[in-house]
C-alpha cells in the first residue's frame, strides 16, 4: 500500500490529489492530509440549492466532493482518502462491507490509545436516501462514541470500473489525550493488513503538478458545482 505524505492544503488541492490517485494508482494508496482554512464539502449526490441553504453558504464557497455522503465541516477533523483500484483482490469486496471494515481499523487504532468505540449498527433495508449533515445523520457502519451518543468517524464513496475512492472524516475529540502520529501509524498498520498489503512511503511524481492544476481548476467552475460537470 502507498502512503503519500501528509499535506495542509486547500479543500480545491485535496479533492484534486484525491482525484489524481483514483485515476492513476495501480496499488491500493493512501494519505492523510489537512485544510488549510475552515471548509465545508457535500456529496456528489446533493442538491446544490438545498445545500446552500442548510449552510448558509454561497456554492461558490463551497466544495463539493467527487464521492457521495453528506455535508461535512473542515478543519478541525481528521481527514483521509483510500483507493483500491480495480485490479486488486479486495476491489470485489461489496461497498459496506468495505466501510464496515475501514471503519473497524480506525476503531482498533483508536483502541490502541485507550480510547473505546462501537460500530453503528446497519439496517436491514437501506432506503435510497441521499444524506444530509453526514455527523448530524449516522448511517449503518459509521464509528460512533462508546455509548453510541456522537458520530466519531465517517466515509463517502466513489466506485467505477478503474477503482474504489474513499474519502473518510474523523472528529478528534478534543477532551481525547491522543498522539495523532501513532493513530496514523496504527491506522496505516490495520488497513494494510486488512487489505494484506505492504508499506511503501513514497512521494508524489515530480510531474503531477499540471495534472493537479487542471484538476483543482475543474473542481473550483460553477459546472462542476452546481451540475457536477468537470470539462
Amino acid at each position: 500500500m502507498l502512503i503519500y505524505p501528509n499535506a495542509k492544503e486547500s479543500g480545491l488541492i485535496n479533492m484534486a490529489k484525491d482525484w489524481l490517485l483514483f485515476e492513476k494508482a495501480d496499488l491500493p494508496s493512501f494519505r492523510h492530509y489537512h485544510w488549510s482554512s475552515k471548509e465545508t464539502s457535500f456529496g456528489y449526490g446533493q442538491d446544490w440549492k438545498w445545500v446552500e441553504k442548510i449552510t448558509n453558504k454561497s456554492v461558490e464557497k463551497l466544495i463539493r466532493r467527487p464521492t457521495g455522503g453528506g455535508i461535512v465541516k473542515h478543519g478541525d477533523d481528521w481527514t483521509y482518502c483510500l483507493v483500491i483500484p480495480g485490479v486488486h483482490h479486495a476491489f470485489s469486496m461489496p461497498p459496506l462491507d468495505l466501510y464496515k471494515q475501514v471503519h473497524l481499523c480506525i476503531s482498533s487504532a483508536l483502541a490502541k490509545q485507550d480510547l473505546v468505540t462501537t460500530l453503528q449498527p446497519c439496517p436491514k433495508e437501506k432506503g435510497k436516501i441521499i444524506p444530509g449533515d453526514c455527523f448530524e445523520e449516522p448511517v449503518g457502519w459509521d464509528l460512533m462514541s462508546f455509548d453510541s451518543s456522537k458520530k466519531i468517524a465517517g466515509a463517502a464513496m466513489k466506485r467505477s470500473r478503474k477503482g474504489v475512492l474513499l474519502q473518510g472524516t474523523i472528529i478528534m475529540d478534543k477532551s481525547w489525550t491522543l498522539s495523532r502520529k501513532k493513530f496514523q501509524e496504527s491506522l496505516i498498520h490495520y488497513i494494510s493488513e486488512m487489505l494484506n498489503e505492504k508499506i511503501d512511503h513514497v512521494n508524489w511524481p515530480n510531474n503531477v503538478s499540471s495534472d493537479i492544476d487542471k484538476l483543482q481548476n475543474q473542481f473550483a467552475t460553477l459546472e462542476w458545482k452546481k451540475n457536477r460537470i468537470r470539462n
